[in-house]
């Protein structure tokens, strides 16, 4: 059997860090790579189609996205098995689902296609066939015992599970244990730059009771990417963007993707240093912006010995104040750049 393992698609979520234009056209592409998946799924033959939870946002999902979902559930025609999420939980499914779209829950928690067992929990009576190939859907997160969405493996593990398909952790995860495998496939699509880098579904081979291939597949179009950049020993904006661009090819970036570049190293005073200038450079990127972390390098020797004293008495003062560091930094940057009679970069 081919399985096609994902969850946590989050469908309706917003980006308000992009303008209007950008998130309409975001829901779009949306609503097209939902396409494109049970296209894909069914050109490359697969069995069946897990969704481990979080299929939707929030309950506030327009009639086109259920319907252009729902259409292509039923063009895929084979079984495809959905479980609750914690963030669709509230969502109400119209009476007209296609028959292929198979919602298991604790009173409907098994579902029987191919000689494979689909489960998305374990009922007092249930008793598995250790003969048959079973396998159990997940959401929850089986790490972190704090997450309100907490799930207890090991429960799950005395019973002969061939695999365990989870969501709810949106990057991928492979584990084994007491025998079986068990996998987090990641969203299907990323959010926002705390779920970084390819997002996609997992292909799972089973035959014989035996996982016999488990790969992801990078599926989403746009990513989140976050890049540092080391901008000591550099002179101008120019030397800067220069840094960016050579940390955007390292990292693999392109144009299409949602890039946040952080800063960071020593710079010297007469650095010159425009955030709006490198912002702007880069402005043909979908979404590009700049976390400036880099710190002003200061001589206090050196500003001891200039003519100019009230710098050095002005460093001082700021340097010896209870405010955070971060707070000192900036105060330092502005004030020197004051002391030189140029415009603030505020």
């Amino acid at each position: 059997m081919k399985i096609l393992h994902s969850a946590d698609w989050h469908l309706g979520a917003k980006n308000l860090k992009l303008s209007t234009a950008k998130q309409s056209l975001l829901k779009d592409e949306c609503l097209m790579n939902v396409q494109d998946l049970f296209r894909r799924a069914y050109r490359d033959n697969f069995d069946v189609v897990l969704i481990c939870g979080d299929l939707f946002h929030s309950k506030n999902i327009t009639q086109k996205m259920i319907s252009i979902l729902f259409k292509e559930v039923q063009s895929f025609s084979r079984p495809v098995l959905y479980i609750e999420g914690n963030h669709d939980c509230n969502f109400t499914f119209p009476e007209n689902m296609p028959n292929n779209f198979v919602v298991l829950n604790k009173d409907n928690n098994k579902f029987s296609h191919m000689g494979v067992n689909f489960y998305s929990n374990m009922n007092e009576n249930d008793v598995l066939n250790q003969n048959e190939t079973n396998i159990l859907l997940l959401h929850g997160h089986i790490e972190n015992s704090q997450d309100n969405d907490y799930i207890n493996i090991n429960k799950f593990l005395v019973y002969p599970f061939d695999y365990i398909a989870l969501g709810h952790v949106h990057q991928f995860k492979k584990y084994k244990k007491e025998g079986c495998v068990f996998a987090y496939c990641g969203s299907l699509f990323s959010n926002g730059f705390d779920e970084c880098g390819d997002k996609g579904y997992l292909e799972v081979v089973v035959e014989n009771k035996k996982i016999e291939n488990l790969h992801f597949q990078p599926f989403a179009k746009r990513r989140y990417m976050i890049c540092e950049c080391d901008i000591s020993g550099v002179g101008d904006s120019h030397d800067i963007i220069e840094r960016i661009k050579e940390s955007l090819v390292q990292n693999g970036v392109s144009q299409k993707d949602l890039v946040r570049v952080v800063l960071t190293g020593y710079f010297d005073e007469d650095t010159e240093k425009s955030i709006e200038i490198i912002q702007n450079y880069f402005n043909e990127y979908f979404y590009f912006e700049i976390v400036d972390k880099s710190n002003l390098k200061l001589d206090i020797e050196k500003i001891k010995n200039e003519k100019l004293s009230f710098k050095y008495e002005f460093i001082s003062l700021v340097e010896n104040s209870d405010i955070d560091v971060e707070e000192k930094r900036k105060i330092c940057e502005i004030g020197l750049e004051a002391l030189k009679g140029e415009g603030l970069n505020l």
